[in-house]
């Protein structure tokens, strides 16, 4: 009887560690999920008029910036659609 007592305390005891750290881990997104970004300002060689160009005549919400070119995703994979020194 006291190790039927003993596993019902230890199990009690887990499953509320459990559940207040899944309600930790929720309330921390939750509150992450409502703060500002920040400043996000793009310090790329592509000035920012013709990033919302770019992204207005392809259609999309999103463009990978590297170094030398910039690209789109479409049909699961990147698409160069401008390198640098053609701007």
């Amino acid at each position: 009887m006291k190790n039927i007592g003993s596993l019902i305390h230890r199990a009690l005891f887990t499953v509320l560690f459990l559940a207040a750290a899944t309600a930790a881990m929720v309330g921390y997104d939750q509150f992450m999920a409502t703060q500002p970004v920040g400043n996000l300002e793009l310090h790329t060689w592509i000035p920012k008029p013709q990033i919302v160009h770019l992204m207005r005549y392809h259609g999309t919400d999103g463009l990978k910036i590297t170094q030398d070119e910039v690209f789109i995703w479409r049909n699961n994979q990147w698409i160069p659609v401008m390198r640098r020194g053609r701007v």
